[in-house]
């Protein structure tokens, strides 16, 4: 078994290994999703690695590279093995032979998240000098069962936006997304997100950031001093027009976050999954 790094090897081939490693995994991954998600994600195929049989890719680690919260960082886009090959400490290895090369690369941190269930995977990152920073919450439901009626201002006005119009906008959000829902993911797959603002009187009041493909809301925030008027409603319907997806989904909400999950529950919107944030320094 060799490890390298995964600079020469067709995306194809990444995408087939990531599907094959994940065919048993609580969610589950469509190529084009994930894809386009390895994009918004920052993925960097220099400084990603792989375990090699037979030419064969049987694990790997996956990182994204960029900014976040003004550090240079690595994130864990995908750490996964094919389960014929699990169990043999690949995980572990493919870690310990990538830190030299993200420290010589000038990567400070390495970030990830984890599903707090996956006790295996939680042991590894321990293992090697990753620890818990946060707790997070992930929720879906389907968008026909979704309660959608509330009243909302008659002059309210929608309008598209660019990724760097958020930056003024980010006080509305009560907590910091996680490295995929940041705006440097935003501005990295701009293409196929709907970025949508609420404006009164010509003023914004709020905005929804929405992959229509995956269902994914990956930002909904309102200004406070105008919450409580169904503008945030207003948004994901308006959104919810371009969905090609029949659920959504809005992951990684700080679990000391309690405005937006009061919010989703009350439109009906289940909490799910939950996940660790972790991290080592480099």
């Amino acid at each position: 078994m060799t490890i390298s790094s995964l600079s020469n090897i067709p995306f194809e081939s990444i995408l087939e290994a990531f599907q094959k490693a994940f065919c048993d995994y609580a969610v589950e991954f469509d190529r084009k999703q994930v894809a386009d998600m390895l994009v918004r994600r920052g993925f960097c195929p220099n400084l990603s690695f792989a375990a090699f049989e037979n030419d064969e890719i049987v694990a790997f680690t996956l990182n994204g590279v960029g900014p976040y919260n003004g550090i240079t960082s690595c994130y864990d886009c995908g750490t996964g093995t094919l389960p014929a090959f699990r169990g043999q400490g690949i995980a572990g290895q493919l870690f310990r032979y990538s830190i030299p090369y993200l420290k010589e690369a000038g990567i400070k941190q390495y970030i990830l998240e984890v599903l707090q269930d996956n006790t295996a995977a939680i042991n590894v990152y321990r293992a090697n000098g990753f620890e818990i920073t946060a707790e997070y919450d992930c929720y879906n439901q389907s968008i026909d069962r979704l309660r959608l009626d509330r009243p909302y201002p008659d002059r309210i006005e929608f309008h598209p936006l660019q990724p760097e119009t958020l930056s003024g906008m980010e006080h509305f959000c009560d907590f910091k997304p996680s490295w995929q829902n940041d705006l440097n993911s935003i501005s990295r797959g701009k293409d196929g997100l709907l970025i949508t603002g609420a404006f009164l009187d010509g003023n914004p009041v709020g905005y929804c950031v929405f992959d229509p493909i995956s269902g994914d809301v990956t930002q909904i925030a309102v200004d406070r001093e105008h919450r409580g008027q169904g503008i945030a409603t207003a948004l994901l319907v308006n959104s919810l027009k371009a969905a090609e997806s029949p659920t959504i989904k809005i992951l990684n909400i700080d679990t000391n976050e309690k405005t937006l999950p009061a919010f989703l529950s009350s439109l009906g919107v289940a909490k799910g999954l939950s996940q660790f944030a972790m991290c080592r320094n480099i």
